[in-house]
């Protein structure tokens, strides 16, 4: 069952650790996001997560055509929001993406492991919690 109150804001490196590490935290937050609640993306966090995927670092974990499937599983699955408002509040400027994703697509979480975007917790209603604490939180539910 979709719990749709669930709006889900993935940060990069979340994305990146799920694929890395398909049994991990951040794999198993993925998977739920995907299957009970909603997954939000923007043209910004999409170019983004293709960019670092695209580096020659993760050439040996994945190939050219996965990332094409991974652009069309997001494009399918996941919710596409247009940015309207743009804020300013990060400390880091390239983490301001995400919150203006969550903000103009009501998120409900932010799932990031980065501590430049943690210490905002909370932006308005927007829960902003590393991956073991929103597993955490969904699983006591």
């Amino acid at each position: 069952m979709i719990n749709s109150s669930i709006r889900l804001v993935l940060d990069t490196n979340i994305l990146i650790s799920s694929i890395l590490a398909p049994n991990s935290i951040p794999s198993q937050v993925l998977n739920w996001g995907e299957n009970e609640g909603n997954i939000l993306y923007s043209t910004d966090t999409l170019s983004e997560l293709l960019s670092v995927l695209s580096r020659d670092k993760f050439a040996k974990y994945i190939e050219p055509k996965e990332i094409n499937g991974l652009r069309e599983r997001i494009k399918i699955n996941w919710y596409y929001v247009s940015i309207i408002q743009r804020v300013t509040l990060c400390r880091d400027e390239k983490d301001n993406k995400f919150i203006d994703l969550a903000l103009n697509g009501s998120a409900s979480h932010i799932i990031t492991g980065d501590n430049d975007l943690l210490v905002l917790h909370p932006i308005q209603d927007i829960s902003i919690l590393n991956p073991r604490d929103f597993w955490n939180l969904i699983s006591s539910k």
